[in-house]
């Protein structure tokens, strides 16, 4: 089988768009095969559909929400458009509705309106071990003050956090001040990647840093192995109003790739 792609690196979150329509049921088995192409060094992949409407979507491969997916799909449609700056709404997977975008390919930078989480928990992983646990739509959230942690803890953290937020996608967030160490989750692939940045959990930590804000605009700069990514929280008396996360944004030309399957038809 043969299908399109194209490359977005998002402050090296690198996401792997597939521009060739596919049966649904296809996506978890499509996105293993091009994680396991190590010259893209895709970390996740996300579907580009078209609508009843003629409209294009994005559909994540676990169906999860993905903020760096989410603003470079922004970037695409404005790539797409032949435009240098657009500002759009983008209907993407683990978003109830449509988020506000707004790309620039001059500046090569996009942007988006996250959804607000809808609740901070505490999950208790033992005895005085109790994170933070920020729930979005689509995806949980835990932030873990420090510096990474691997094997077991990470296993028994996801582990709880399935139990408590059973939502298809999990992320760990080690957050040492501004430096961000993301790991992401995705149960429909059972993958577990330590993202060069994460834009959802960059918006997670904005929100968790500014936990005893009560009113004003708040922004963060969050330092992570692919780059730095920008994310504010409005709140007023205390309430969340309004979340966005931005950053740069490259996008490669389509590229065709070979896939075990027959072929199929293109957007």
């Amino acid at each position: 089988m043969k299908i399109k792609v194209r490359v977005a690196d998002p402050a090296g979150n690198i996401t792997i768009f597939v521009m060739t329509a596919l049966e649904k049921e296809s996506y978890p088995g499509i996105a293993r095969q091009i994680l396991e192409r190590q010259e893209l060094g895709g970390e996740q992949v996300a579907f580009v559909e078209r609508t009843e409407q003629g409209t294009l979507r994005m559909e994540m491969m676990g169906g999860e929400f993905c903020g760096n997916a989410s603003r470079s799909f922004a970037y695409l449609l404005c790539q797409l458009s032949g435009r240098e700056r657009q500002e759009c709404l983008v209907d993407v997977s683990g978003s109830p509705k449509p988020l506000r975008a707004v790309a620039d390919t001059v500046k090569k930078t996009s942007q988006v309106d996250m959804p607000l989480p809808k609740e901070t928990r505490l999950l208790e992983l033992g005895p005085g071990e109790i994170y933070d646990m920020i729930v979005f739509d689509g995806i949980c959230h835990i932030i873990v003050p420090g510096k990474p942690k691997k094997g077991e803890f990470v296993e028994k953290l996801l582990e709880k956090a399935k139990a408590e937020c059973p939502c298809g996608a999990w992320g760990i967030m080690f957050l040492e001040r501004e430096q961000l160490i993301p790991a992401v989750y995705v149960e429909s692939t059972d993958s577990l990647i330590w993202e060069s940045s994460c834009g959802s959990g960059s918006m997670a930590a904005a929100v968790y840093l500014s936990r005893s804000e009560e009113n004003g605009e708040f922004t963060y700069i969050l330092k992570q192995p692919g780059g730095e990514i920008q994310a504010a929280v409005q709140k007023e008396q205390g309430e969340i109003l309004r979340c966005i996360m931005g950053g740069p944004v490259s996008i490669s030309p389509e590229i065709e790739l070979e896939l075990e399957n027959k072929e199929v038809g293109k957007i």
